[in-house]
């Protein structure tokens, strides 16, 4: 069965379109957060899979026709360098009945090269990179807007973000503090937006990568599945870091910890980057081992995807403790099940973690 040639809902595909206009507002500010720009190919994977091609192309023709009306021709090119790549690659890849984890490779890859892609097209067209660019448009909306610094400084203030010196008076509110330190306050709120962006965007980019690569995979193969289709697909409490690339990776994080604090103008970023990746492969391998005792009760997937959704977002830092665990002890003892001879992508023996 191809994805190309299967039927269309009708019903859904006018539905996942109205939703589509409506998801146009928020496209804009989705370029601070390159994570979630990433859902974007992945969305549309799903409603190829589980919709019909008819709203993916439609949705996607929308998506570009859209952003070239709004903000140009640059802007829809950008929006087809986020969309169509990484979603010909897992459509491809998937026509070819590549394995699972190779095709969400490639996923991964055309993912990441899009993103650098796009945000190098941006500089370009800024006269400067995309965080100094970013940061200046802020400046400058908050040096024409003064009612956006004032509710910016009353947000910082609640969130503890900021102090402010004796004499500020909250019942009378921002209003109160002298202008001079009200302008040093903003100057140093879009600083520390260039450092956290400048650290941020490259993390961002290879976790979103790793995501559009293994989610756009696996709801393609989802949806087929559901459609009839016999495709290979290793279900989420089976997915789980190979025997050895544990230590590989926990040395790797170690080493670079190491090296950013030694040479912090040069490391600090890959560490920062490599520190993201190591939080998102753990964390999903705390869930798949969370899964895979909800898989051993009989427990529908209802509960799977709970702990998919909550383990992803509100309660990652516990995720990525139980994928460590997993790692090192085999708690479920899933790895004695699933992995009964000895793991080929072991790169040194089968008596690593």
């Amino acid at each position: 069965m191809s994805l190309l040639k299967q039927k269309n809902h009708i019903l859904l595909t006018v539905l996942s379109i109205v939703f589509c206009v409506m998801l146009l507002p928020v496209i804009g500010s989705m370029l601070l957060l390159p994570q979630v720009m990433t859902l974007m190919p992945v969305m549309l994977l799903a409603l190829l899979a589980f919709v019909g091609p008819v709203s993916a192309v439609a949705c996607t023709a929308i998506l570009i026709t859209m952003t070239f009306t709004l903000f140009g021709g640059w802007a829809s090119l950008c929006m087809a360098l986020l969309l169509l790549p990484t979603a010909a690659a897992t459509v491809v890849t998937f026509e070819r009945r590549e394995s699972f984890f190779t095709a969400a490779a490639a996923g991964c890859v055309a993912m990441f090269a899009s993103l650098g892609a796009m945000l190098g097209l941006l500089s370009v067209l800024a006269g400067s990179d995309v965080v100094t660019a970013l940061t200046d448009i802020v400046r400058d909306m908050l040096a024409q807007f003064g009612w956006m610094g004032d509710m910016l400084l009353s947000m910082l203030v609640q969130i503890g973000g900021i102090s402010l010196p004796e004499g500020y008076d909250a019942a009378v509110g921002i209003a109160s503090i002298d202008p001079q330190l009200r302008k040093e306050l903003l100057s140093s709120f879009v600083l520390l937006m260039d450092t956290a962006l400048r650290l941020e965007i490259p993390m961002q980019m290879a976790t979103g990568s790793i995501a559009a690569g293994l989610f756009g995979q696996a709801i393609v193969r989802k949806g087929m599945i559901r459609r009839g289709a016999k495709v290979e697909y290793p279900a989420l409490h089976t997915w789980r870091v190979p025997k050895g690339w544990g230590r590989i990776l926990g040395g790797t994080l170690a080493a670079l910890y190491v090296l950013s604090r030694l040479l912090p103008s040069t490391a600090s970023t890959m560490f920062y980057v490599f520190s993201g990746i190591f939080d998102q492969v753990f964390a999903l391998q705390g869930i798949a081992a969370i899964c895979y005792l909800l898989h051993d009760k009989g427990k529908k997937g209802f509960f799977k995807g709970l702990v998919f959704v909550l383990g992803y977002t509100l309660l990652r830092s516990p995720a990525v403790i139980i994928g460590i665990f997993d790692q090192l002890a085999d708690f479920t003892h899933r790895r004695e099940k699933l992995e009964k001879d000895e793991n080929p992508f072991d790169p040194r023996s089968n008596h690593l973690i």
